[in-house]
């Protein structure tokens, strides 16, 4: 309000401007007391600054959740049924060698430890029409061999990660290739879509 006071205004009577503002400041009417501009700026100026804050009655809004946040959530309790899969698969061993037809050098062959069943591969179906279904099948292509992969090896010490390494058959690998992992991990995406409302949501598993 005091942005327009000069030293040749300073003494003209208050603006009805001021006197208004004055008004909704105070509820006094001060069109009679002969205030200059310059008594109406420095009253407002101090009114405004003595004004208390108005109480705040509503409650703060909580943060909505994401759908990235609720699937990561979702899925982070998922993982911990693919560990006890995974230590599942672990007890089934086997012996895996170089193709011979292609090796044709018995010596030249080489054999690797293998765990689990089998290899095969899980695609998951829903209605393309779906905007949800689009977006968290993203959100799974996203996370599937960072955020979960992450939270899979955490349920394995660092000798087991190594040793499986060490054995030609990381455990990485057996996350994202082996058959009944892969089709829990599916299946839980598929769950997630289908509580958010997804429709026609099937899997289907592929092995090698």
């Amino acid at each position: 309000m005091n942005n327009y006071i000069t030293e040749q205004n300073a003494e003209r009577p208050a603006t009805k401007k001021q006197l208004w503002a004055l008004y909704c400041l105070t509820k006094k009417d001060y069109r009679n007391g002969d205030l200059t501009m310059l008594d109406a700026s420095v009253l407002i100026t101090r009114l405004n600054s003595e004004k208390p804050n108005a109480p705040t009655t509503a409650k703060p809004k909580e943060k909505k959740s994401t759908l990235e946040k609720d699937f990561i959530a979702y899925m982070a309790e998922k993982i911990q049924g693919l560990i006890a899969t995974c230590r599942e698969q672990l007890n089934i061993k086997s012996v895996v060698t170089d193709d011979p037809s292609i090796f044709t050098d018995a010596t030249k062959r080489k054999s690797y430890a293998f765990f689990g069943i089998g290899c095969g591969i899980s695609v998951i179906e829903f209605d393309k029409r779906s905007k949800m279904g689009k977006a968290i099948k993203e959100l799974s292509s996203k996370h599937h061999m960072t955020t979960f992969l992450n939270l899979f090896l955490k349920g394995f010490t660092k000798k087991e990660i190594d040793y499986f390494i060490a054995v030609g058959h990381p455990l990485q690998a057996m996350y994202y290739q082996n058959i009944s992992i892969g089709a829990q991990y599916e299946y839980a995406v598929a769950s997630f879509m289908e509580m958010k409302g997804v429709k026609k949501v099937h899997v289907r598993t592929y092995d090698d």
